[in-house]
């Protein structure tokens, strides 16, 4: 007898028309899951269009004198990058800022920035990340805001291949601090009040002159000539001492803002401003925009940047007067 013939059912035909789909989503699925090189710090990783090595990690990185810092509540986390273009092709790393995502002990991810911005100094000698020619390899920083209390745990990029770095605790040092500005010695001679003479024979004759540095305080000197006989009499004033009609205990003490810190922030951030003889501060504003004061003590207020703010001086009223922020604030 022969073999009946396979009519197949309903079910069946169209199982065997959804086996080619099935199979391309379990291939692509496959090469999805495997596209992704994972690596520790030092590893090269394909990533944007050539490769990238994760040099250093750099926790909290100190920003370069003069540069905005870290928002309130937050530290800079920079993390060091070589990025090597294929040799036969040149590769645009430019978009390594934006396509870069640090993911911290928090479970939180923060977007990269460059270090035009924030001016770390241990990245100051490094130019920003750009296109490179074919076999070119060229070393950047990445910078991140993040809680100060969040530690650095994942370092992910996208962009042609994804790139994905696990961050050891052991693998994160601290960034390089900048150098204090050394002040220049004065040349000032200091004056000595009162005394500071000196009497020298000529002629025989007694003649008192000030010593360099010093003035004789409302002494009366008297300079002979052994010649002529002539006698002259001088009398000093007193150094270090007030005119008559000065009144040292009526010189009124102005407030004044040393520092504004951090020099940057976004709007809802607390902001501290730092100086002297704040009590009593009636209006703080940020180019003009008021702002909402929450503490306010004799060397520092409390403020939170307000909506509206734009980048500008910081000014603060007080009993005595309004006074300004020696440097502009940004707000971002």
């Amino acid at each position: 007898m022969g073999a009946k013939p396979f009519h197949p059912t309903r079910r069946t035909r169209a199982t065997l028309r959804a086996a080619p789909v099935l199979v391309a989503l379990a291939l692509l699925a496959s090469a999805c899951s495997a596209s992704t090189p994972v690596g520790q710090v030092g590893a090269t990783l394909s990533a944007m269009d050539g490769t990238v090595t994760l040099d250093k990690v750099l926790s909290p990185a100190p920003v370069a004198i003069g540069s905005v810092g870290a928002a309130l509540g937050h530290k800079l986390v920079a993390v060091v990058l070589t990025v090597h273009s294929p040799t036969a092709s040149p590769g645009k790393f430019a978009a390594i800022y934006t396509n870069s995502k640090l993911v911290d002990s928090s479970k939180l991810a923060h977007i990269g920035k460059s270090t035009a911005k924030y001016k770390v100094f241990a990245c100051v000698a490094y130019p920003p990340f750009s296109s490179l020619g074919a076999g070119q390899t060229a070393t950047g920083c990445v910078v991140f805001n993040v809680p100060t209390a969040a530690t650095p745990v994942e370092l992910k990029i996208t962009g042609k291949a994804n790139a994905d770095w696990k961050i050891a605790a052991s693998a994160v040092q601290p960034g390089t601090a900048p150098s204090p500005i050394a002040k220049a010695p004065s040349s000032k001679v200091p004056l000595t009040e009162g005394g500071g003479t000196t009497t020298t024979i000529v002629g025989g004759l007694p003649t008192t002159t000030a010593a360099p540095g010093t003035k004789p305080a409302g002494e009366t000197t008297t300079t002979r000539s052994a010649t002529r006989g002539t006698t002259s009499t001088t009398t000093a004033k007193t150094s270090g001492s007030p005119p008559a009609h000065s009144h040292r205990h009526g010189v009124t003490k102005v407030s004044r803002i040393v520092t504004v810190t951090p020099r940057g922030a976004s709007v809802g951030s607390r902001v501290q401003i730092l100086g002297r003889r704040l009590t009593g501060a009636t209006e703080v504003t940020f180019n003009g925009v008021a702002a909402r004061i929450k503490k306010d003590m004799p060397g520092r207020i409390v403020v939170v940047v307000p909506e509206g703010a734009t980048n500008g001086p910081v000014t603060v009223t007080t009993p005595s007067g309004t006074i300004t922020s020696p440097r502009s604030f940004v707000v971002f």
